[in-house]
């Protein structure tokens, strides 16, 4: 039986952060192509926050119900508000002296007139009335005033004023107890090319994503131990060869047909969906769809192994060579099919990469017509005379070498290569103290000659070029991690300091947590980062070496980052798809 559920979410502003919103046009011109309800998001939504601003939320309220019956300073009326002011508070003694009802309001006021009113009427009428703020129907705030009828009025009053706080920061959390009740569960959690959802969802319902990318993948393993993504499911064999798209309702059209079949699921009447609905695009039918994909690769699987009626399960055989491997889109699939939240990425292959050293005056433009007997390739510039390039023909590599090795004025190197050079650049600037020597740029254009047998170009009067900024096409992705302009000087690598072991735990409300060695770690650094920034040269004599070291340890770092722009080995950095300010739906 299928029990689906859409949730409208809109996070309120009445007890959470207030939430600025930016909407791409295009998106909503398909939601609404799609049926979609806005008025039922923005009047009916339901409310989310991440575990840290809940905490910092609920410390607020504690504090504030813990102070509200101290006395507090008392703030001076100005004199275009104390005849406004006056008359209310006669209006007041008027109801009392009446005793004709229990309740009254007072007319609409902006919130600093309604703070006077406030401290004035307590003041004056302590004993006699009760006074809070109500919001009406239109959204409009108004003052009422409460008779006391008995001195239980004024304790069960605060009582019921303090469990309502409560109550209403507990809807404001809202959505956010469903997904930490799911991934405390543990239980199998299946999607439709998720990566993007699973961002989505740990960034607004638990708490702000790692910038570090491998603390991004150990946060989704720990908030979510068990996940299967139905599209890298269906890119492996023996759904490969079958299925032309992975598109969700191609899939489902797919396995609908022999030699796959799609079980028969019921739905709770009015609860859930039927195959026959087209329902596309909304987010429970969509979940329904991703569901039955899932059933029938599953059984497929279980028919193939003799298990006929196997039933799914996370610590299954059958699904354990999917579990926490999310599908990269097109472009970086075609890199990496997935991302394993549980281990290792795979290593792709960087056989189509090449490093380039070319004349000072070429462009881009020329780096293309270059390779173009290969066809189509990315670019990334090291300096002003150098770049990597890479094929999108990776099956042309082998004859790259080859056929452009005997060009006067350009010299190549095999990916593997320069890397093994930079990597010796680097381990000599660990090893040494002081002003070490390290292998300069120029070292590796002298090596890639003697590699290529042409003569080296002309030496540059200069140790590194200025790097000239290039214009980028719209062709070619710009870095993942920008290259910081060259130094004028050679570089020397400062020893890393060494990662301190991580602990990853999940606290009682499901909040992910490192160790605090990490965290000592990184403050450590980054004092160190902060003071090495700001440091003067030690002494006149002394400044020129002081300056070239630093410039040295600037260049082995960015050609570090340009490295990891093609080795997935390397550190990155976690894109994030999305602001904080993004609405979810």
């Amino acid at each position: 039986m299928n029990d689906t559920y859409n949730f409208y979410l809109f996070p309120r502003g009445k007890v959470g952060t207030e939430k600025m919103f930016l909407c791409q046009s295009s998106s909503l011109d398909f939601l609404g192509a799609q049926g979609f309800d806005f008025n039922k998001v923005f009047k009916e939504g339901i409310s989310y926050m991440t575990e840290p601003v809940e905490t910092r939320l609920r410390e607020n309220l504690l504090e504030k119900q813990k102070t509200q019956a101290k006395e507090k300073d008392a703030i001076t009326i100005p004199d275009e508000h104390k005849t406004f002011v006056e008359d209310v508070c006669n209006q007041v003694r008027q109801f009392i002296d009446d005793n004709k009802s229990d309740e009254m309001e007072i007319e609409k006021c902006n919130s600093f007139v309604r703070l006077l009113l406030f401290q004035e009427i307590r003041a004056r009428f302590k004993d006699e009335v009760l006074i809070e703020s109500k919001i009406l129907e239109n959204k409009t705030r108004v003052l009422k005033v409460i008779r006391i009828k008995s001195e239980d009025d004024t304790k069960n009053y605060n009582a019921q004023k303090n469990e309502r706080e409560w109550e209403e920061l507990e809807e404001a959390v809202g959505f956010s107890k469903v997904a930490r009740m799911i991934s405390q569960s543990g239980k199998l959690v299946v999607g439709h090319n998720m990566l993007l959802d699973i961002l989505h969802t740990l960034n607004h319902f638990f708490q702000p994503l790692p910038l570090d990318y491998n603390s991004f993948k150990e946060f989704s393993n720990c908030m979510f131990p068990v996940l299967l993504d139905t599209k890298y499911m269906s890119s492996l064999p023996p759904f490969k060869d079958r299925v032309n798209s992975s598109v969700l309702q191609h899939l489902f059209s797919t396995l609908s047909s022999k030699p796959f079949s799609i079980p028969t699921v019921g739905s709770l009447e009015g609860r859930g969906y039927r195959r026959a609905d087209d329902k596309h695009h909304e987010a429970g039918f969509d979940a329904y769809v991703t569901g039955l994909c899932f059933l029938a690769m599953h059984g497929h699987l279980s028919r193939m192994r003799g298990e006929e009626h196997a039933r799914p399960s996370a610590t299954s055989a059958v699904l354990k060579p999917f579990l926490s491997k999310l599908f990269l889109c097109k472009t970086a699939h075609q890199d990496s099919p997935y991302m394993n939240l549980a281990g290792a990425d795979p290593t792709p292959s960087r056989d189509h990469v090449f490093h380039l050293t070319f004349p000072k005056e070429w462009q881009r433009n020329d780096i293309n017509q270059l390779f173009s007997p290969f066809g189509p390739v990315t670019v990334q510039f090291v300096e002003d005379t150098s770049a990597l390039v890479a094929l999108s023909r990776r099956e042309q590599a082998a004859g790259v070498l080859r056929a452009l090795q005997a060009r006067d004025g350009v010299a190549l190197l095999p990916y593997s290569t320069y890397k093994r050079l930079i990597h010796q650049t680097s381990s000599r600037s660990d090893a040494a103290s002081g002003d070490c020597k390290t292998v300069h740029p120029s070292e590796i254009k002298a090596r890639q000659v003697l590699a290529s047998n042409v003569s080296p170009p002309t030496p540059q009067s200069s140790p590194v070029p200025v790097r000239v900024p290039r214009e980028r096409t719209r062709s070619v992705p710009s870095p993942a991690i920008a290259t910081p302009p060259a130094p004028a000087h050679p570089p020397v690598l400062a020893p890393a300091p060494a990662h301190a072991p991580i602990t990853c735990k999940r606290t009682s409300s499901g909040v992910f947590q490192t160790c605090s060695n990490r965290r000592r770690k990184n403050s450590d650094t980054a004092d160190t980062d902060s003071h090495v920034s700001h440091k003067r040269p030690n002494t006149p004599n002394n400044g020129h070496q002081e300056s070239s070291r630093t410039a040295k340890q600037e260049k082995v770092k960015g050609n570090k980052k340009i490295i990891e722009k093609f080795d997935s080995e390397s550190k990155s950095h976690c894109v994030t798809a999305f602001k904080e300010s993004d609405s979810w739906d």
